[in-house]
């Protein structure tokens, strides 16, 4: 009951001021007229009302029109049309804003002035900057430049690279970059001879009759199966004992021949001739053979 009168009690003022709609109007009504402190509430709030309302009107205030303080203070369309005359040369403004200042252009007498003004500005600010035809310029040594700057980054990221620890994406950068630029590639070989003295100095020698079968074996344990009697019913008996125990002694012969056959895999990997190949060649052959939804460009140097 508590929160029903609080939720009525919020809407108190709503209810005075005729802004709530049929059915709230008539649940808060019945409400009220069996709730004292709802009444009693509303009785204040009315008291309230008309007592503003009273010394309103005796003191004479009038409102005044904001709208008419608030245009006065407001810029022309003149004037916002003057800021965005800049943007409508250079077509930077949104279609909405583009069509609103075109229009606008159509009507205004002074506005087309100053926009005839302004591009004619602009004509002279271009034309004063085209360079000549004599004039020959040449963006690569900037841009060779620029690229340098990124050595240090890549180089920063050799050892990862190295490891495989980078994205797909960055790994097919760092490995056009080292294609490039012979001080990168220099790094990146000493930290792949590093790698490959480490692998190479703590490779275990393995004696010709290294076996694992032995180890493996005592590691199996054989876990005996214990069928559940089953009591044979009176009628219609089911012979299902016989291929129960068929089944669950199939299914441990598969176990132990997996075992076996994985273990002898494992045995014959150490077998196999492994051919050696350097960290630099394994890693730009994994990077040129993995696709990619994302063209990369490689700025070479003609000369």
């Amino acid at each position: 009951m508590e929160d029903v009168c609080e939720r009525y009690r919020s809407e108190l003022s709503a209810l005075i001021d005729g802004q709530l709609d049929l059915k709230l109007q008539t649940d808060m009504q019945s409400h009220i007229t069996g709730c004292e402190e709802c009444a009693r509430e509303l009785n204040t709030l009315k008291s309230l009302e008309e007592f503003l309302q009273q010394n309103i009107a005796s003191e004479g205030l009038v409102v005044p029109e904001l709208w008419c303080l608030m245009q006065s203070e407001l810029p022309s369309l003149c004037d916002l049309v003057h800021d965005d005359l800049s943007a409508f040369i250079d077509n930077e403004l949104p279609p909405p804003a583009h069509e609103g200042v075109d229009k606008h252009l159509k009507e205004c007498l002074p506005c087309i002035a100053a926009f005839k003004e302004l591009n004619k500005t602009s004509k002279l600010i271009a034309r004063s900057l085209e360079l000549s035809a004599s004039i020959k310029v040449d963006l690569w040594p900037a841009v060779k430049a620029r690229l340098n700057e990124d050595c240090a980054l890549i180089q920063n990221e050799l050892s990862a690279y190295a490891d495989q620890e980078v994205e797909i994406l960055r790994h097919r950068t760092i490995t056009s970059h080292l294609v490039d630029c012979a001080e990168c590639k220099n790094r990146f070989q000493s930290i792949s001879s590093v790698g490959e003295f480490l692998r190479d100095s703590y490779k275990p020698d393995l004696p010709d009759n290294f076996d694992l079968w032995p180890d493996v074996r005592r590691q199996l344990q054989v876990v005996p199966i214990t069928l559940k009697a089953v009591q044979p019913a009176k009628e219609n008996p089911v012979k299902a004992k016989p291929k129960n125990r068929r089944l669950y002694l199939a299914s441990a012969a598969a176990v132990v021949v997996l075992m076996v056959a994985s273990a002898g895999m494992f045995l014959n990997i150490s077998k196999h001739k492994v051919v050696p190949l350097s960290s630099e060649a394994y890693l730009i052959d994994s990077a040129m053979s993995q696709p990619t939804e994302i063209a990369e460009a490689v700025v070479y140097d003609p000369q």
